[in-house]
């Protein structure tokens, strides 16, 4: 009996101290000032993260109601500077318009803008062949309108210019059954070349067909907006 007791002590007692040790070293290090300092430093960056973040949400949640805030007063300004009689739109990168009253489309379709290219005078005088952009007011109506045609009309013709009076100045087919005028030689006016509506071909006016024309010149008054974009 005595020498089985012996066995068990030599069995497991070398394994127990190891045990022991490997058991003891941790326990001796979590209480050491190193570690506890250590610990605390990771549970304050985690508290710390984890209060930065509700405060980034609690900011975007500012932000989002602030700019549902801004839109909102934006629209209604955007409402108040809305014409509330019919105007018409005109994309000159697309040669669409677009004819609405302060509800609904009364009409949509395509027309032709300045063909973008430059008219270089025997002078060396330049003229851009533009339409311009901007926001505009239709400042005179006129039915079967007479075109006096510039100089620059005729240069580009290779003709000298006639005098002012000239009879060759005046043309009554180029500008079709109707034009608006909206300042400083540009029109919403007709074309002879229907073929060509919807193409950049113009010298700055805006051209339309004779169908659209006449919904366009019935539908916008004196003083209704053109928007150019």
């Amino acid at each position: 009996m005595e020498a089985e007791d012996k066995s068990w002590f030599k069995k497991y007692v070398p394994w127990i101290i190891p045990v022991l040790i490997c058991a003891w070293i941790p326990t001796i290090v979590l209480y050491t000032p190193a570690y506890q300092n250590a610990a605390y430093g990771v549970k304050s960056w985690f508290t710390s993260t984890l209060n930065s973040k509700e405060v980034s949400i609690k900011n975007i949640d500012k932000q989002i109601q602030s700019s549902k805030s801004n839109i909102a007063k934006l629209q209604s300004k955007l409402n108040d500077l809305m014409p509330d009689k019919p105007y018409i739109l005109i994309n000159t990168t697309e040669n669409r318009f677009v004819l609405r009253n302060s509800k609904d489309t009364i009409r949509t379709g395509f027309c032709s803008t300045g063909k973008d290219e430059i008219l270089i005078y025997p002078n060396g005088t330049r003229k851009p062949f533009k339409t311009p952009k901007g926001m505009f007011s239709v400042l005179l109506k006129r039915k079967s309108p007479v075109w006096v045609k510039p100089d620059w009309a005729f240069i580009e013709e290779g003709v000298k210019p006639p005098s002012a009076r000239a009879s060759e100045r005046y043309d009554e087919s180029t500008l079709g059954a109707y034009a608006l005028s909206i300042g400083d030689g540009y029109m919403l006016h007709g074309t002879l070349y229907q073929r060509f509506i919807g193409l950049p071909v113009t010298h700055g006016c805006v051209r339309l067909g004779a169908a659209d024309l006449e919904v366009i010149f019935n539908s916008l008054d004196k003083g209704a907006k053109v928007f150019i974009y």
